[in-house]
């Protein structure tokens, strides 16, 4: 019986190994190997002769790919690859695999939970209390407005963005989208109308990014497009950090040019500890865990290793990002 090789590049599951159960228990012969790096120098040696390679966050380039000389399938934890050369694996016939439908309740909600947080000054008014404060005037906040009514804008309306534009619409928001790909009879069914960006981002009164980090949406939100936002508007940013210019947005934010931002991601994560925008009252920061629950990370686990047993019994991946340029 033939034997596989997968290596897990950067592993850091807990002792419950979903991925070795589902691997193990597909029939297959399969060596399972942990690295823990995501420097594609330092896993070259490692994952050269592998038959397929699972990634969370390490950095599977070019050279990489171009070192690879059995490897069947990269299967990703998770929706966005913008860790992986796709080009570079297309090119040698490597299938890039994700969990499409990860997570989508859970980001959706965060979001949610974001944009009320910032409309009703939640941690403002937290700080006025906790410094005793009860009673008197928040000397940061004015009352806010009704939610009711107001406006999100929704960058990307992919999977996470159809369910958020869904949940706004619930609470009486209008929702207002744009994504280079939807048609506008796609937009209603989650009653969002389609706009361009630069119509987006004036009209909002938040806007929410739920696109994907490719060359044309890095530094999407810049100078220009922060300016062009209401001085009372909000941005909330759970895509990827480069898709926001942080300097840009720090600057924004002390300006008072937009009231206030939320960010489950940055441009460098971790962030070092003394980057400006972490001394900021009127930014929310979680560390890249909206995806976060229980079910999630199961599904995520078990889907992740399930790509891989399906490319090595000869089956098509339920989501393969570069299907078109393999011809499945």
């Amino acid at each position: 019986m033939e034997v596989f090789t997968v290596v897990i590049t950067d592993w850091t599951g807990t002792e419950n190994d979903l991925e070795a159960d589902v691997l193990q228990g597909s029939g297959l012969a399969i060596n399972l190997e942990k690295g823990n790096s995501t420097d594609p120098r330092e896993l070259v040696e490692h994952v050269a002769g592998a038959d397929a390679l699972i990634v969370q966050y390490a950095s599977i380039d070019r050279s990489l790919i171009e070192a690879l000389t059995r490897c069947r399938v990269i299967s990703r934890y998770g929706i966005g690859v913008d860790m992986i050369d796709v080009d570079a694996a297309t090119e040698h016939g490597i299938p890039v695999a994700n969990v499409r439908d990860f997570c989508i309740d859970e980001v959706s909600t965060q979001t949610i939970g974001f944009l009320i947080d910032l409309a009703r000054h939640t941690f403002a008014l937290h700080e006025h209390v906790r410094a005793g404060r009860w009673g008197a005037t928040p000397p940061t906040c004015s009352p806010p407005l009704r939610l009711k009514g107001q406006t999100i804008g929704v960058v990307g309306l992919g999977s996470i963005g159809r369910v958020v534009a869904s949940k706004a619409a619930c609470l009486g928001l209008r929702v207002v989208s744009t994504d280079p790909f939807v048609r506008p009879e796609q937009a209603r069914e989650v009653g969002a109308e389609l706009v361009d960006l630069d119509e987006l981002v004036q009209c909002s009164d938040y806007v929410s990014l739920h696109c994907p980090l490719i060359p044309e949406t890095r530094g999407l939100i810049s100078t220009e497009r922060l300016a062009a936002m209401k001085p009372t508007a909000y941005l909330i940013n759970m895509a990827r950090g480069p898709v926001v210019d942080q300097r840009a947005l720090y600057t924004a934010l002390v300006k008072g040019t937009i009231a206030g931002a939320a960010l489950d991601v940055l441009e460098q994560e971790p962030p070092q500890p003394d980057d400006p925008l972490l001394r900021l009252d009127n930014v929310i920061i979680t560390p890249h865990t909206s995806s976060w629950s229980v079910e999630a990370y199961t599904e995520l686990r078990r889907e992740t290793a399930q790509n891989v047993v399906d490319v090595l019994q000869g089956r098509r991946p339920r989501s393969v990002v570069n299907s078109r340029g393999l011809g499945l």
